[in-house]
Order: structure tokens, then sequence, then C-alpha cells
């Protein structure tokens, strides 16, 4: 059986998406990206928000479309689990519509079967780069942000144990991983569940140990469960990379109430502050949500201006989405009209690309690591690939000059040259290795 697969959305939901591709290689399919050449196309869908849902349901339809060549459609993830009846009715072509807790049966579904020994973490098929992987440490999530459907969707959050996700560490590092980057909902909330206190930097005092794992990299911190001892502990790290993953989603003190986030501007500023003091060097990529039906025009200009303050390296900007079934949807009417929460989005992000650019200047004439990634898609002899200051395809590359051939998951130290189309940059190779 060949098997063609859809992954959309988050890091986390890709995750989901390899521990299924492992039991379907384990039931002996070949896996394609040629959907005409499949028996069996699957999509693991996204339904946090609008723009997500809209992308999910044109997948499906134009994947829907193979039906007529005799191929099997099979539809998982948060879509289907927030809409799973509405689906099956709107779109019968699909064969099978599978939500969250049956996704690992998709194999039985289909009629397959597992040969052999079968451990869910260890024969997990990699779909990034051999030397970079996403480790997710937890699932669901606490908080009830009124905006969020993702507790409805995902449930409460579950921490895995920390000798679980050690394991799965080594078997990465095993396989050639050098970049762990840690997912979940809420990563600095780790643990709190299982051992009744956060236990991220337990987990992260393990990690450092496993050979071969250079970077680790922590994703989706979440404002009020970090505190000043957080910064200490990061700073100290041997291999936990400077840098700062965390969605702020806005800065004034109402819409922080309506949007239920649990902490006030006051803490922001001091997260700031904690920063500047132990790492003054670290990258900070956030994210705001702008048009939340309670955003004045007056609280849309303050956090501007609070943007222009914090100078955050990297920031996602997001249009709000009535989400039905979040507490926000039975609150408020969403009065605001799309064209002025795209206006709001535009001007931020004209805002924070000026800043991008700045912060990347600064880094004209300084040497830094480089991860390299892979190749340019304009030019495939010219290397590219990261340093600390960015994640994985979410960030700025860059671009390394070199006379001297180099591999992909090779560290390289380089020169930084110049800034390209404000968010990459040029480095000159001075060093492999």
């Amino acid at each position: 059986m060949k098997v063609g697969i859809i992954s959309l959305g988050c890091p986390k939901n890709l995750v989901d998406t390899e521990l299924l591709m492992g039991k379907l290689k384990a039931s002996q399919v070949q896996f394609t990206d040629r959907l005409e050449e499949a028996d069996v196309i699957i999509v693991n869908t996204c339904g946090f928000i609008n723009d997500a849902k809209e992308e999910s349901v044109d997948t499906i339809l134009q994947v829907a479309q193979y039906k007529k060549d005799g191929k099997k459609v099979v539809v998982t993830g948060c879509l289907v689990e927030r809409y799973k009846e509405e689906l099956e009715r709107e779109i019968p072509e699909v064969d099978l519509f599978i939500d969250l807790k049956g996704e690992l049966t998709i194999p039985e579904k289909l009629g397959l079967q597992v040969e052999g020994d079968f451990d869910l973490y260890k024969n997990r098929v990699l779909t990034t780069p051999p030397h970079t992987a996403y480790l997710k440490i937890a699932e669901g999530c606490d908080h009830t942000c009124s905006f969020c459907a993702i507790p409805k969707i995902r449930g409460k959050h579950r921490s895995r144990s920390i000798e679980s996700i050690v394991q799965e560490a080594k078997t990465l590092a095993e396989k050639g991983v050098k970049e762990l980057n840690i997912v979940s909902q809420d990563t600095s909330f780790y643990g709190t569940d299982l051992y009744g206190r956060p236990a991220l930097w337990d987990l992260i005092e393990k990690l450092e140990k496993i050979e071969g794992i250079k970077w680790i990299r922590l994703y989706y911190l979440y404002p009020s469960t970090v505190n000043e001892d957080f910064f200490k502990k990061m700073a100290d790290s041997e291999k936990v990379v400077p840098y700062l993953e965390m969605p702020i989603q806005h800065s004034e003190d109402k819409i922080l109430k309506d949007m239920m986030r649990g902490y006030r501007k006051g803490k922001l500023e001091k997260i700031l502050e904690w920063k500047e003091k132990y790492l003054p060097h670290a990258a900070v990529r956030s994210a705001v949500i702008v048009g939340f039906p309670t955003e004045t025009e007056r609280e849309f200009n303050r956090l501007v201006d609070f943007i222009k303050e914090a100078r955050f390296d990297w920031l996602g900007v997001f249009t709000y989405s009535h989400e039905e079934g979040t507490p926000a949807y039975g609150s408020f009417k969403d009065k605001i009209p799309y064209r002025e929460k795209v206006r709001r989005k535009n001007l931020i992000e004209e805002v924070q690309g000026r800043i991008t650019e700045e912060k990347n200047r600064e880094l004209v004439g300084k040497e830094m690591e480089v991860l390299v990634d892979g190749f340019s898609e304009e030019w495939d002899t010219l290397p590219v690939g990261r340093t600390y200051r960015s994640a994985f395809e979410i960030d700025g590359i860059t671009y390394v000059e070199t006379v001297e051939p180099v591999k992909v998951g090779e560290f390289v130290k380089v020169k930084i040259k110049d800034v390209v189309d404000q968010v990459d940059t040029v480095g000159e190779i001075v060093e492999t290795g």
C-alpha cells in the first residue's frame, strides 16, 4: 500500500503525523509525495483559527478529487475533533474522519497490521532534516484564554514523564539529531501535573547529558509560568540556546483581562527586565492578536508603542478569530470589521519589519555559529542555515558564502556581512566544524 500524507498546522501537529507515520511504516506501507501514486491519502488538519480551518477544508476538498481514481481519503486532526459530524455530513467523499483519540488506530482501520515489536517513539518517522527534530513533552492546556479553542480540542495539560522524554531524545540523537525543539501548549508549565511543581529544568538537566545534542530550543513559553529563576537557569544552561518564544497576545491590561490571560502588563515589563539582566543577547519571538472585540483604537496604539519599546527580534501578528465554543464567543460580539483588523495587522507588521531589520543589521561584522539546514531554493549550491537567533522554518535564515563544501547538519562559523529582505542575513564562512 502506498500512502500520501499532508500535515497542516503547528509543529505539535507535525509530531502527531510523524508518530502515525512510524506506525504506518511498521505496517509495511510505502510513503509517496506524489498523491496521484498513493492508494490512501491522509490529511492531518488544524482547526485552531478561521484561516487554519479554511486551509484544512480547502485541502480536504482538493484531496477528495482523487476519489474518482479509486483512492481512499482519511482525515484526522484538530478540525475533525471540533467538527466531525459536520464534516461527515458536508464532505461525504471522505472515507474516514478520525478524531484525535483514534488517530493512531488509522493503520488498523485501513486493514493493516503492525509487524514485530513496535515502540511508538522509537519508530517515529522524522519529516524534518535529520539534524533537527521537535520533541513534544506535553499535551493539552490548563489555561482558559477566552479566544482559544485548544483546551476544548486537546483537553487538559498532560505531561509526559521525564523518563519517556529522555528515552525519545536519546533515540533522536542516535538518528543524528543535533537540535531538539521542545514543544507543548505551555512548555514552562511542564511537569506540574505529574510532579506537583514545574519540572522543565529537571528535564533539561537530563537532556543536556545526551551525547550528540548541541542545541535545545524552547517553544511556547507562557508569561504567567516563567519567573526570574527561569531566566537564571536559562542563562546558566550549556545547551539551551538564548532564544525565547513567548506569545504575549497583547500589552494592555483591559485586553489581557478580557482575553483571560492570567497576567498583566507589569509582568511583561518584568520579563523584559529579566531578559536584559540575564540574557541580553537572547533573541525573542512573540505573537500578538489585533482586533479583539474590546480593543479600542487607543489600546491598539498603546500595543504599537509597547512593541516599539520591547523591540522583539521576531513577531507574529494575527487578526482575532471569533471561535465558537470559546469564552469570548459567548461574551463579546465580533464587532471590529475585518478590514480594520487587517489594517491594524499590517501596521504592526510594518513597524516590526523595521525593528527586525535593525536587529539584524546590529549583527553585521559579528562572528556567529550557524547550523546548516540545506541549500538555497534560488541557488542550489549556496548553503543556508540558522544562528541560535532563528527557529527552524519560522524565522529568518543565514546564507553561507563559502568556497569549501559544507554538509547539511554541520555547524560552521560565519562573519555576518549583510541583511537581505529585512529578515535574512548573509555570512562569510570563517571556520567549519
